[in-house]
């Protein structure tokens, strides 16, 4: 037998007494804004697993994808970096002590330009490259991840020449198929609620921004072990 509805009067009581308590007791707040935001904090380690449970074939075994590393290392950790990212700028020369430092770690680059158009513009001709030219790959990326500030145009037709690579030639090759991996890019990056770089994804975490070398180095170590 269910209880009969409260009226106007024991509702007002009802209020009149939970606010009484509070008065009187504020730490039943502090304690249930604690609970909350565990709750909210649960919630959203449960929804970022699901994501990367739901696209671990997509950030993992993409084909094509740059890499550096052992390319059959027992952990592989995804790297999303855009070139005009002073953060990744600092960020990258770690993953390099990284995969010196550990032998069985593979790190799978994904572009991700969020930084404007000559983001893009770095980005496509750098995977054109990778797929005409990978010996190059690895040189181009250092070269113009090196670069102070952010890039135009010329800067990045620079660092190209440097490598001894036609930036008119190669801008023939970007067709569709590079268009579309940075597109995916993208919309993998928003799936997984990454809103900008550098951004490091293990398959069961995600480390968004700047992670210095020790903490990066604790990350791999207890996934190694």
């Amino acid at each position: 037998m269910s209880a009969a509805p409260l009226d106007a009067d024991q509702q007002q009581l009802v209020r009149e007494l939970v606010r009484s308590t509070l008065i009187e007791n504020p730490e039943i707040f502090v304690e249930v804004m604690g609970e909350l935001q565990k709750r909210e904090r649960q919630a959203q380690a449960d929804a970022q697993r699901a994501s990367l449970d739901n696209n671990k074939d997509r950030l993992f075994n993409t084909s094509g994808d740059p890499f550096i590393g052992n390319p059959k290392g027992k952990l592989s950790m995804v790297y999303f970096a855009d070139y005009n990212c002073g953060f990744c700028k600092r960020q990258d020369p770690i993953l390099e002590q990284m995969v010196k430092q550990y032998p069985d770690l593979k790190i799978i680059y994904k572009e991700l330009p969020v930084l404007g158009e000559t983001s893009r513009e770095a980005a496509e001709l750098v995977l054109a490259a990778h797929q005409h030219h990978p010996d190059i790959y690895q040189k181009l990326h250092q070269r113009l991840m090196a670069k102070p500030g952010g890039h135009d145009s010329a800067s990045i037709a620079a660092a190209f020449k440097a490598e001894g690579l036609d930036v008119d030639e190669l801008r023939k090759k970007v067709d569709g198929t590079i268009k579309a991996t940075i597109d995916n890019n993208q919309r993998l990056a928003a799936e997984l609620g990454i809103r900008g770089t550098p951004a490091m994804v293990f398959a069961d975490e995600i480390l968004g921004g700047f992670t210095n070398a020790d903490q990066l180095s604790d990350k791999v170590k207890s996934r190694l072990n």
